[in-house]
């Protein structure tokens, strides 16, 4: 398995590596070095790709935009004729998975140029020859050394299909005529490593020659894809479990996070963590924050909430009547997963870039998951919105406590989980990838 480097792509694979290991097969996760301590620490097996010297820092959306490619991108939004919704995947793919791609694929490089962390990863699978190489969307190039080791390969979503959507609807307009000089970003990203390792670059090197997918069916952008359905089993880390945890609340308990992962890579939102921090301090609950010293130096936290630098979804929601969250995809499912009812924040977050002249430029965004999350939740009435720009102190106090009081937020909750359940587990799906990756490897 290959993944980028950041716990939010690390923990959705834990599951299914887990299930794989429980049937007798050896794992391999790749990826940086700067995350292979955490990969061992929940115990699984790295594999460190390249030097860490030598290797980039993973910035995610952070990372700047290549010379000329906003133009480039330009071209590309053109030829894929956005209207209505269309323009949220788009500006979503472009935004934040892109600069996560080139991070490791940079643009502009040749077929005579060192990749490092690539280099290796196409090295070991030689050596070691996988039968199978399941990998993160935002490291194609695993299918390059996939294919180099002739092994079979699939993708395993984090995500709605950005890359599949995109090529798709390209591929589409080429054929019409009306995509002259767009070419697709993700084969653009792939081709200089292909040429290098003596690849063919094709839709099933883009794409996978099938796909795991994690999203629930209504979340799902529209493809050709092969899918393999398989449940997001929630694993959110793991540590001891804390004294307060250990007993029953004495009254509801509300538990508020605003996501690791954005914490780590992404800024902005402080100000609503004090307006949502006002909004409960009234209400007869206990609320459990997952909020660092930073996000709350500037706010006063009322008695009734208790904060913690970190504490596991799995372990804190179980016991919780709601979840206040930012939309992000494993927020989401370790909810449903609980059948904990979803207050889901309808807020910007801010990307701060630094260029390489030392200089930085900053915009605004919704996370990149929101959109799809909240969608969902609210069309099985599991939960609410909190709009960041449009909602009082006072109003953010009565949407908790209606998802508190009234009986159909968790009969929505409890609906999304009998959906989620439906799906296939990670330990279903072995003996499926089992004859998928004998069918599809190219050597005995």
């Amino acid at each position: 398995m290959t993944i980028w480097p950041g716990t939010a792509h690390l923990y959705p694979v834990v599951p299914l590596v887990s299930a794989l290991q429980s049937a007798g097969h050896e794992v391999v996760i790749a990826s940086h070095p700067d995350v292979a301590a955490t990969i061992t620490s929940v115990g699984l097996t790295a594999l460190p790709l390249g030097e860490r010297a030598g290797m980039p820092t993973a910035r995610a959306a952070a990372q700047p935009v290549p010379p000329g490619m906003d133009e480039e991108l330009d071209r590309v939004a053109a030829a894929l004729a956005l209207d209505g919704e269309d323009h949220h995947p788009w500006g979503d793919f472009r935004q934040f998975v892109l600069p996560a791609t080139w991070e490791f694929h940079p643009a502009g490089a040749s077929s005579a140029q060192p990749m490092p962390g690539i280099d290796d990863l196409v090295a070991y699978a030689r050596v070691w020859q996988p039968d199978l190489v399941v990998w993160d969307p935002a490291f194609p190039s695993a299918a390059v050394a996939a294919r180099a080791a002739g092994a079979a390969h699939a993708r395993l979503l984090w995500g709605p299909d950005y890359w599949g959507w995109i090529t798709e609807r390209l591929a589409a307009a080429r054929a019409d005529g009306s995509a002259a000089g767009a070419e697709s970003p993700l084969a653009r990203a792939v081709r200089p490593v292909a040429e290098r390792h003596g690849v063919e670059v094709d839709e099933e090197l883009l794409l996978g020659q099938w796909t795991i997918d994690t999203m629930p069916a209504p979340m799902r952008l529209p493809t050709r894809t092969v899918l393999v359905p398989m449940r997001w089993v929630p694993f959110t880390g793991a540590a001891p479990i804390p004294p307060w945890l250990r007993e029953a609340p004495k009254r509801p308990r509300v538990a508020l996070s605003l996501g690791v992962s954005v914490r780590q890579f992404f800024k902005g939102g402080e100000e609503f963590v004090g307006a949502l921090l006002e909004s409960v301090a009234d209400l007869d609950i206990d609320v459990i924050a997952t909020l660092d010293a930073s996000q709350i130096a500037d706010f006063r936290v009322p008695p009734n909430v208790r904060t913690v630098d970190y504490v596991p979804l799995t372990q804190l929601l179980p016991s919780c009547s709601a979840f206040i969250h930012h939309g992000g995809m494993g927020s989401f499912a370790a909810a449903t997963a609980t059948r904990t009812p979803q207050l889901i924040v309808d807020g910007d977050i801010k990307i701060v870039v630094e260029h390489a002249d030392g200089t930085t430029t900053s915009s605004s965004h919704k996370h990149m998951d929101m959109r799809p999350t909240s969608a969902y939740v609210l069309s099985r009435g599991a939960g609410l919105l909190l709009d960041q720009k449009k909602h009082s102190v006072e109003e953010l106090t009565k949407r908790l406590a209606r998802v508190l009081d009234e009986p159909s937020f968790q009969a929505g909750a409890r609906r999304i989980h009998e959906e989620m359940m439906a799906t296939p587990s990670p330990h279903d799906l072995v003996p499926q990838l089992e004859r998928l990756s004998a069918r599809h490897r190219s050597r005995p």
